[in-house]
């Protein structure tokens, strides 16, 4: 027996993930439909929206300064009408920068069938992440005066 549309767009949110934890971009990418644009706000946080090939070039950049990562989602929103997934989500990482900790919300936006992501909107924490930025540029320029 197959899934509930339910069901399928919640498994579908937790393999994608999932696929980010486990810093598998053919899986990211084997989940997005190939017109998924990928967002990211508040616009304080100044991400461009990006296509899959942008957003895979992005995480692997991402990927390359991060020892860890996890995210974990501690709520999920349904709407099966509308085929979206709202994620309240913590995430943790470490890097040589130090620690990294933020809250995001991600909203996904689902095939019909619930087993592709056309659209991700993460919101995040944007304090947080200026002040994550800051800490990487002082380790960055650190690492360059040491050359």
């Amino acid at each position: 027996m197959s899934p509930s549309l339910r069901d399928q767009l919640l498994q579908t949110a937790h393999a994608y993930l999932d696929a980010h934890n486990n810093r598998d971009l053919e899986k990211i990418l084997a989940l997005c439909a190939p017109t998924c644009v990928h967002r990211a706000g508040p616009p304080t946080v100044k991400s461009p929206d990006r296509n899959n090939d942008e957003y895979a070039t992005f995480n692997v950049e991402v990927f390359k300064i991060l020892h860890t990562y996890l995210a974990t989602i501690t709520d999920a929103v349904v709407d099966d009408v509308s085929k979206k997934v709202a994620l309240s989500v913590d995430a943790k990482a470490t890097a040589d920068a130090g620690e990294y900790e933020n809250e995001y919300v991600i909203l996904l936006k689902m095939t019909e069938d619930g087993k592709q992501v056309v659209e991700q909107y993460d919101f995040v924490d944007s304090q947080r992440m200026i002040e994550w930025m800051g800490k990487l540029g002082v380790w960055s320029k650190e690492m360059w005066e040491k050359k």
